[in-house]
């Protein structure tokens, strides 16, 4: 079988389960990592494979392809050594990340690639302080919600990541995976959630701002103005508000010379339903 034989996916989120689901269905050999419990080692991980197959539409292709699916736990990392990917798809915090980071230097195969599917954290800070020869094997491939409908991917490599591997999965992603590939600058937000939150922040804060209604906002901002059906409220519930805020902050930290950064401040109406 052409690269990759063997995938370990870490997070058993929103992302990660779907991401897992789509390299299932690629015939690839996929571990899903996640969060233990004192009784139940792989509770994290069997809790999200279920979450992924109660979304709709499902994240995977026959409900058969979820027991493909090897079940592992943070707190055993030793069998990322045999993975040649590592796909990175925790909770959209730095230094949550780079911790595991850290982590995985230590365990993975000299060849592997790492990769993090973070929506807009810098790719080279997220590396800094890891060995040269772990950096050249590490970049940003960032899918989109949900992994399996969604055709474009970012590939974001910093200025230590060897070509050849940013050539090797961008082959991946667009001779098996079928994806439209755009190799991105490590930039906040990189290119898509820099445009994309912005317009989602355009419109909350003139929602806020005209009083306007739920229904009347998604009406304005759907098909009527070639946008998809999920508009704008319902696309902050697909994304989840948790992960918009954290998006939004990058955003605002990163574009301290932006004339429009105020755009990227969460309006009051999100901040009181993340509150709640």
């Amino acid at each position: 079988m052409a690269w990759p034989e063997k995938v370990a996916v870490l997070g058993a989120g929103v992302m990660g389960v779907q991401i897992a689901a789509l390299l299932v269905a690629a015939g690839r050999r996929v571990q899903l990592f996640d969060l233990a419990n004192s009784s139940d080692p792989i509770s994290g991980a069997r809790s999200g494979v279920a979450r992924g197959l109660n979304t709709r539409p499902s994240a995977f292709y026959t409900p058969e392809m979820a027991d493909l699916i090897e079940l592992e736990s943070f707190d055993d990392l030793s069998a990322l050594v045999e993975a040649d990917w590592i796909i990175e798809a925790i909770i959209e915090e730095e230094s949550t990340k780079r911790e595991l980071l850290a982590r995985l230097e230590a365990e993975v195969g000299e060849r592997a690639v790492v990769s993090s599917n973070t929506s807009g954290l810098s790719i080279a800070q997220l590396i800094e302080g890891r060995k040269t020869e772990f950096s050249r094997r590490f970049l940003g491939v960032h899918f989109f919600n949900p992994p399996r409908q969604m055709r474009l991917v970012e590939v974001i490599p910093t200025l230590n990541t060897d070509s050849a591997v940013v050539k090797q999965v961008a082959g991946f992603l667009q001779d098996v995976l079928g994806k439209g590939v755009v190799v991105a600058r490590d930039t906040p937000n990189f290119i898509a959630n820099r445009l994309g939150v912005f317009a989602i922040q355009s419109m909350l804060h003139m929602m806020e701002r005209e009083r306007l209604s739920v229904p009347l906002v998604d009406a304005l901002s759907g098909p009527l103005m070639g946008r998809p059906k999920s508009a704008t409220l319902r696309l902050c519930d697909i994304i989840g508000l948790d992960t918009l805020a954290r998006v939004s902050q990058t955003a605002y930290d990163g574009l301290f010379d932006d004339p429009w950064r105020d755009v990227f401040i969460l309006p009051k109406c999100i901040e009181r339903m993340l509150n709640a």
